[in-house]
């Protein structure tokens, strides 16, 4: 099947943003210390105390993160993403924005104090600031891109695509 010549930008985005998230875990899976302090001590410890088992588990989540991202950005190129593809696709947007909204208000209010205190700043200034609001902003933008993918379903003859009401002409 042909290439479409564009996509929805808001999936050019989406894969765009999908792919900073899953750069950053295969540079981590790589053993890159950027930014790593940004995920928490576990992280770090984790890396240090069992470099394969962190860089096969970080390796695999990049893969998969790079597949959320661009999946459906290419299946739209082809003529878009067909039902069980569409599916899965609105599934990953949600989680996504569950996942990054939620997670994004409990590290800014984490941040206010009303937690109480706060033991690893850096974590959670990271989780607040980048990586949380980057998985928020991900899903939005792949949920933007897929409802402007969405295949319109034709309507009876007559009938008015906005309402689907029936059309009275009045000659």
């Amino acid at each position: 099947m042909p290439l479409r010549p564009s996509a929805p930008p808001a999936l050019v985005l989406a894969a765009g943003l999908g792919t900073v998230h899953a750069a950053s875990s295969l540079a981590w899976a790589a053993g890159s210390p950027v930014l790593a302090a940004t995920l928490g001590e576990w992280a770090t410890s984790w890396r240090d105390e069992s470099p394969v088992a962190a860089g096969l588990a970080l390796a695999a989540i990049g893969l998969g993160k790079l597949a959320a991202a661009w999946v459906p950005l290419l299946a739209a190129r082809r003529g878009g993403p067909r039902h069980g593809l569409r599916i899965a696709a609105w599934l990953v947007a949600a989680a996504l924005v569950l996942y990054g909204l939620a997670n994004t208000v409990a590290a800014n209010l984490a941040l206010t104090g009303g937690l109480g205190p706060v033991e690893d700043l850096v974590a959670v200034r990271g989780h607040a600031w980048l990586w949380d609001p980057l998985f928020l902003a991900w899903g939005l933008a792949l949920a933007a891109g897929l409802r402007r993918t969405r295949r319109r379903r034709p309507t009876p003859e007559g009938a008015d695509r906005r309402r689907g009401v029936p059309v009275v002409s009045r000659g």
